[in-house]
């Protein structure tokens, strides 16, 4: 998914003229939600084979015609299971039969909004704000022994032999973004395309779990899923939102 967010950003940097504008009518909120998020989660399953569920919603509220504030929620599953067929060859970097990692993750940022038509919340706007974000993974792995390499274990199945392990990663971040919104339909439906990219200043991850590789699975785990906002790095994002305004 990350090729789409990325053609996303292109069609972001051709769309600068092509703003609809109207009346300035003082709009008091307006309330988006992602159809990039499912869209991309059906991907991650069709190409990935990746069980996942996505969304996003996002709200702003009119502060005296001057600004915005407001929040934006992205939430999303994903599993990822080992093979059913124990007779192949497989690496340690990927998953061994029997083996399973659950994440659930949530990111809140909360979104202070700068528009070119302040009072309707419409045209280019710059943001910026505060991003919290908290990931809880739960993998059913088999703990690693020295000298095993990518072999897989004597008595994979049934699954009796696999180790339990709970990571939890928290981070707290700054976020800046831009992009344009536009009105429609007497300026009540929106469409708002933007980029924006986050960082983050603190992170604490905790590990309940006996196999010392937990951490470094699951941070490698993180990373290979084509959806980036999980990531420790601070990757451009694009953010599509579709809406109403009140």
């Amino acid at each position: 998914m990350r090729i789409v967010h990325w053609a996303m950003a292109l069609a972001l940097g051709g769309s600068l003229s092509s703003a609809a504008f109207g009346a300035d009518i003082m709009r008091q909120l307006t309330t988006e939600f992602d159809p990039v998020a499912p869209a991309s989660a059906a991907y991650q399953h069709e190409d990935h084979g990746i069980a996942a569920s996505m969304w996003g919603l996002s709200a702003d509220f009119n502060v005296g015609g001057f600004m915005s504030t407001g929040p934006e929620l992205w939430m999303g599953n994903f599993t990822v299971r080992g093979p059913t067929d124990p007779t192949q060859t497989y690496r340690r970097e990927d998953f061994w039969p029997g083996e399973q990692q659950k994440i659930d993750a949530m990111r809140l940022r909360w979104n202070f909004t700068w528009w070119e038509q302040p009072a309707s919340m419409r045209g280019w706007y710059v943001k910026g704000g505060y991003s919290y974000t908290r990931i809880n993974s739960r993998a059913n792995r088999y703990q690693e022994s020295g000298g095993q390499g990518d072999a897989v274990p004597a008595g994979i199945l049934p699954d009796s032999n696999i180790e339990t392990n709970f990571v939890t990663d928290i981070r707290h971040g700054a976020m800046l973004g831009f992009g344009n919104r536009w009105m429609f339909a007497s300026q009540k439906l929106t469409v708002t395309l933007g980029a924006s990219i986050t960082g983050n200043f603190k992170r604490t991850v905790s590990v309940d779990g006996k196999d010392p590789n937990a951490r470094a699975d699951y941070e490698s785990l993180i990373e290979d899923l084509p959806d980036t906002r999980m990531s420790t790095q601070p990757l451009p994002e694009a953010n599509l939102g579709l809406g109403y305004a009140w």
